[in-house]
């Protein structure tokens, strides 16, 4: 009687295939679906979820993303087991996953058979598009458990060592990085595969299995990657070819840094933002939620010039905005002016952006009554009008910055604030 075997590390051991869950059926169809109706993202985004057939994995990150999974097999090829990995916010830690915390997130897993591949050489097993619905900078990929194993109870056995190939990508080609794990592979800008294949005595990661975090480096909208398979027998009769591969995914985000009474808010790092540069926070661990860093400490370069004197006679104040459009956007600003530490809706201002503006204009009606002082102000640019609805939640897209500012009681004055040179 033949076995089989999946490995999804943090563990030194397999784990049984019985384990998985939602297996799918022959027709391609996977039940999972039934439970998660279009991945529709709620308000805020704040979800993560998988569904997954033999053809197409369709994933929605917190942020609101979604990514489609779409399978071309190579040769013969064809996917036998298509399962879901639900999101688990009390997955513990994986040392082969960066960040460490990457198994909270839900993902998929496959089970590859019938490809076409000789002992002691490579085969082609199938390509892998993922395709988002939004531009993506630098996403992370995260394998925990490709490979595979056959053998029978006479101590015949084939492994099939796995290797990822960076075929393609949309604008451009990206290029991996080693994020973390992969022990006994190597990493290199097009692909990912063993430093040396051999007889081994059993199965971990990083023998036989590759385990890890790639960077694909670059913003994209779409990405390709091979996957291939080299056949290493144990006796004389050989065992049918199977791969298993188990993928999650997480994205850059940037985070909001005023105090905690403003409310956080997130964005997925994308094409278009404040400024002319954006940094990614909160990179040593994945949320379901959206979060802040601490107060004034993020690296914004919106605006520039301290204090912002605000006129006090009931005028307009306007701010230009400079901002990287490769994308068409909107962009929204709260000023608390009433100092009661949250961003109130009659505070906001919103204006388009057009793709390949370099600047934005927002007005805000400044109150009769000035209560002079310190406060704060938050921008947020998305790529559509949902991102930028509210001062708090995920958006799938652009960037958030929080500016401190100065209410300043004059009259017919012109502001102070200045776009970043």
């Amino acid at each position: 009687m033949a076995f089989r075997k999946i490995l999804v590390c943090t563990a030194l051991a397999s784990a049984s295939v019985p384990g998985l869950v939602l297996t799918a059926r022959a027709d391609g169809e996977s039940p999972a679906s039934a439970g998660l109706p279009g991945l529709a993202a709620p308000a805020g985004g704040g979800s993560s979820a998988f569904t997954n057939s033999a053809a197409t994995a369709v994933g929605l990150t917190p942020s609101g993303v979604s990514v489609t999974v779409s399978k071309t097999m190579l040769g013969k090829s064809r996917v036998t087991s298509a399962a879901v990995l639900p999101a688990n916010p009390l997955a513990p830690d994986d040392e082969y996953l960066f960040p460490a915390n990457a198994k909270v997130t839900a993902g998929f897993v496959d089970l590859y058979e019938n490809f076409t591949v000789k002992p002691g050489s490579w085969g082609d097993v199938a390509t892998l598009t993922f395709t988002f619905t939004r531009p993506v900078r630098d996403p992370l990929l995260h394998i925990f458990g490709m490979g595979g194993s056959a053998g029978d109870a006479k101590g015949r056995r084939d492994d099939f060592w796995p290797a990822i190939d960076l075929v393609s990508g949309t604008p451009a080609k990206p290029a991996f990085s080693q994020a973390a794990g992969f022990p006994g592979y190597r990493v290199t800008a097009n692909s990912i595969e063993p430093e040396r294949v051999y007889l081994a005595k059993s199965t971990t990661c990083g023998v036989v299995y590759t385990c890890g975090t790639a960077k694909v480096n670059g913003t994209v909208t779409s990405f390709t990657v091979k996957l291939r398979a080299r056949d290493v027998r144990h006796g004389i009769t050989g065992m049918a070819p199977q791969l298993w591969a188990a993928v999650k995914l997480s994205l850059t985000e940037d985070d909001s840094d005023a105090p905690a009474t403003y409310g956080a808010a997130s964005h997925a790092i994308s094409d278009s933002y404040l400024g002319k540069s954006v940094t990614a926070d909160h990179r040593y661990a994945v949320s379901l939620t959206p979060r802040a860093l601490p107060s004034d400490t993020d690296d914004d370069d919106a605006l520039t010039g301290s204090p912002v004197p605000i006129t006090s006679d009931g005028r307009n104040f306007t701010v230009k905005i400079p901002v990287t459009a490769a994308s068409a956007a909107s962009v929204a600003g709260w000023i608390d002016f009433d100092h009661n530490g949250r961003f109130d809706a009659t505070e906001r201002s919103v204006a388009n952006v057009a793709k390949g503006a370099s600047t934005v204009e927002l007005s805000w009606a400044v109150p009769q009554t000035l209560q002079t002082g310190p406060t704060w102000m938050r921008l947020r640019l998305a790529a559509d009008a949902n991102g930028t609805a509210l001062s708090t939640g995920w958006a799938d897209s652009g960037e958030v910055e929080d500016h401190q500012v100065q209410l300043v009681q004059l009259v017919q004055a012109e502001s102070t604030v200045k776009p970043a040179s």
